[in-house]
């Protein structure tokens, strides 16, 4: 069985996404299909199921917490998008 995601996921579906395509392929191979179950430790996962989203910069082994990961994208969204000093 492969992730609950797969159908939806970026990784999967947009071309670019994870550079180098081979890095893309190692992803896909070791947390969306072929290793039983293993999606459930990709981060990208277990964002998805906490956010019902999932941040474009997380990656499957992303080495932050979901908690990081929101406080990231948070601190990202909440940048002003022309900020002069």
């Amino acid at each position: 069985m492969h992730c609950p995601n797969y159908s939806t996921c970026q990784l999967i579906h947009v071309s670019g996404f994870v550079k180098p395509e081979t890095l893309r392929d190692t992803y896909i191979s070791d947390f969306c299909i072929n290793i039983p179950e293993n999606w459930k430790n990709c981060k990208r996962f277990q964002t998805h199921s906490i956010l019902h989203f999932c941040p474009d910069f997380v990656l499957p082994d992303i080495p932050l917490s979901v908690d990081e990961i929101m406080d990231r994208f948070d601190n990202e969204i909440s940048l002003p998008i022309n900020s002069t000093k």
